[in-house]
């Protein structure tokens, strides 16, 4: 058993060319200037990176802002859902003030008014036409929910890809 290198022993010839005619058939060639077309000059490059740095300082300003304007959104629609709590509350404290017995006491003594008798009362037909009926199948149910769920995952992606 052998231990050594099984591949064969290739001598490799190369071609016998008299150095002084590989010279003469170098200097024969024409020059060309295929490396100067590619170069870019000083200036252009100079050029691309001022266009560079005022491109990038310019999205930089624009997303800051967006960035500044998305904020002060953020705090206005606090402030608005602060106050339409207010708003809701201040509501209930006057609805919860009213005393219809003083308001009809006021109205008779002050103002002198009276109830309506049975024939100045009069009765309106409304219509089916302007009854709304909704059923809770409209309102709940898996399609819903998951409609409300697709919207909500695209408003999300919107959210995160928007400027």
């Amino acid at each position: 058993m052998t231990y050594g290198n099984l591949a064969y022993k290739y001598d490799y010839v190369q071609d016998k060319v008299p150095k002084n005619q590989e010279k003469v058939e170098r200097k024969a060639k024409p020059k060309t200037n295929t490396g100067n077309k590619n170069k870019i000059s000083y200036t252009q490059k100079l050029l691309s990176v001022i266009i560079l740095a005022a491109s990038a300082i310019f999205m930089i300003i624009q997303f800051v802002e967006v960035n500044e304007t998305v904020s002060e959104l953020e705090t206005v629609r606090s402030e608005y859902k602060f106050q339409e709590s207010v708003t809701s509350q201040k509501t209930y404290e006057l609805e919860q003030s009213i005393d219809l017995s003083k308001i009809e006491q006021e109205a008779t003594t002050r103002l002198g008014m009276k109830r309506p008798e049975k024939y100045q009362q009069v009765y309106i037909d409304v219509k089916k036409d302007d009854v709304t009926e909704k059923v809770s199948g409209e309102v709940e149910g898996i399609e819903n929910r998951f409609i409300k769920m697709i919207n909500t995952i695209i408003d999300h992606i919107v959210t995160m890809f928007s400027i």
